[in-house]
């Protein structure tokens, strides 16, 4: 997979498709997987944009927590089909280019795509008047993709994200096609943790994405193989990783981390000793959590 520039064209002829992706859930793998199959028809390559900041933050001044930060999109957009991803600055600038105007300047400029795979509530452009109907009226081929439904409503980024915050995360789990995750690189902490025997590997929290509620976490962390972990989350700052049955030092190492169930929210305590009790249970819990299941 490459990443290209804004403006950079591709060789031309490959199948496009374009939004925001947040979370590259299973509506948005069914996207790419029909863009895979048209492109494999012709030898050909998927190209995906996507655009960042996400639109909302720019039309209406909201800020969205994000379920993926965009290296996480990239990496889940190639291993979901996309051989080429462009990451398009979303501006009001952008925004307010008329339907038309898009297609010709970016789209056929920079892409030359064969053809054009898009969802099936997909607008673009001034007044959100560009569609699938307006690109195909501009001689592009379109496939649209119908909603993929769970439950009684399509899947969407939306949604997931009111399932992580209400802690229904194998409900979340469901609708991305794997668990809520974080990737990134261990850094030092305060070492708290190690003096109650029980050391952490400390990963930031990315800037921008989605917080779950403050607590304790069973879950996975990804290394060779998926180690089952203790993952505390504070209301800010660093998510502590504690994996069990594991000595080694994974001090500036790249770590994935799957959140799987939520166990307790966030508490303090008054001194050291009811703090590491505390944690010796919650241990336990996450080894019975896993004990109790087969993965």
């Amino acid at each position: 997979m490459r990443l290209l520039g804004p403006t950079e064209p591709t060789p031309g002829g490959g199948i496009l498709t374009m939004g925001t992706f947040d979370g590259v859930h299973r509506g948005h793998q069914a996207l790419i997987s029909t863009a895979r199959a048209w492109a494999d028809q012709h030898t050909s390559y998927v190209e995906v944009w996507v655009f960042d900041p996400h639109p909302r933050s720019v039309l209406r001044g909201q800020a969205v927590p994000l379920l993926t930060t965009f290296s996480e999109r990239a990496s889940l957009l190639h291993e979901a089909g996309a051989d080429f991803v462009r990451k398009v600055p979303f501006t009001l600038e952008l925004a307010a280019l008329p339907a038309e105007t898009f297609v010709q300047e970016w789209i056929v400029r920079l892409s030359r795509p064969r053809g054009l795979v898009l969802g099936y509530d997909h607008r673009f452009g001034q007044g959100r008047g560009g569609s699938a109907q307006l690109v195909r009226q501009m001689g592009i081929p379109v496939q649209e993709v119908p909603p993929l439904i769970e439950g009684d409503s399509p899947i969407s980024s939306s949604r997931i994200r009111q399932l992580i915050l209400q802690g229904h995360l194998q409900e979340a789990h469901k609708l991305l096609g794997r668990p809520f995750g974080l990737r990134g690189t261990v850094r030092k902490g305060q070492g708290l943790a190690r003096k109650l025997g029980v050391p952490t590997a400390n990963l930031p929290w990315p800037e921008g994405k989605l917080r779950p509620v403050a607590g304790i976490y069973a879950g996975w962390a990804h290394l060779h193989s998926p180690c089952p972990a203790v993952l505390y989350l504070p209301p800010k700052g660093d998510l502590e990783v504690h994996l069990l049955d594991f000595e080694q030092d994974l001090y500036e190492k790249p770590v994935q981390v799957s959140f799987l169930a939520f166990l307790r929210p966030h508490a303090d305590f008054s001194d050291e000793a009811a703090l590491r009790r505390q944690i010796l249970e919650d241990v336990e819990a996450v080894r019975r959590y896993f004990e109790e299941r087969s993965f």
